[in-house]
């Protein structure tokens, strides 16, 4: 796993990123999704981009699927 270091730039904190793992030279601003400790940086606007683009799920992702069968409601 490669590591950053984080440092004080001007009075804001910066991250440092290694080599391995820089951001594409195109890249100047980025999205930052904070979740408690963990924060996660996605170039901005392009946050569900490669999620859409990627591989998908196998052939047989929930083909058995146990669903339990409609209900019948009273109309409003």
């Amino acid at each position: 796993m490669e590591q950053g270091s984080v440092f004080l730039s001007n009075r804001s904190q910066a991250v440092r990123l290694p080599k391995a793992a820089a951001l594409p030279d195109d890249v100047k601003r980025v999205d930052v999704i904070a979740i408690g400790r963990t924060r996660i940086l996605t170039p901005s606007g392009e946050s569900w981009d490669s999620w859409f683009d990627g591989e998908g799920v196998s052939a047989d992702f929930m083909t058995d699927r146990e669903q339990p069968a409609d209900q019948e409601r009273e109309s409003f």
